[in-house]
């Protein structure tokens, strides 16, 4: 998928989002069955932005391993021997993570696991309020009051 098709699926979570503000419009039975439809497009987008993420941040932890073994031991033992340090397993392990390569590296695994995370959130609230919206239009607590359809 184009990161275009990808960043419009972003528009649309936001999109959906903002109906969230709207749930109590939905808790009548006229209306409720769109805001619900609309609930469970919202959980579909969100499942396949967040089955990319998922990929995204499995690939990130594989380029951080990546990075910190080449910085243990093609990047390290120059450093070493330019600052003098005897080169050992130990000295090797205190550079990896001040290795440029690794920083960034754990700055990209943060970005992607921090989107795992706001995606697996988005898709626990769209389902809440999926149920929400059909408790408040379908069940006795809720339904049937007087000015209900108005």
């Amino acid at each position: 998928m184009s990161d275009l098709q990808e960043s419009s699926q972003f528009e649309r979570v936001v999109e959906y989002t903002k109906k969230l503000e709207k749930i109590a419009e939905g808790a009548n039975s006229m209306l409720a069955p769109i805001m619900m439809r609309d609930f469970i497009i919202a959980m579909d987008v969100t499942s396949d932005l967040l089955a990319k993420a998922t990929r995204n941040d499995l690939r990130a932890a594989a380029k951080l391993k990546q990075a910190e073994a080449e910085a243990y031991f093609d990047r390290a033992p120059d450093f070493l021997k330019d600052q003098g340090v005897k080169v050992s397993s130990e000295a090797k392990k205190m550079y990896v993570p001040t290795d440029p390569e690794v920083i960034s590296a754990h700055g990209a695994k943060a970005k992607t696991e921090a989107m795992k995370f706001w995606l697996i959130n988005k898709l626990h609230e769209f389902r809440m309020a999926h149920d929400d919206v059909k408790k408040m239009a379908y069940t006795s607590d809720y339904a049937n009051s007087q000015n209900e359809g108005m």
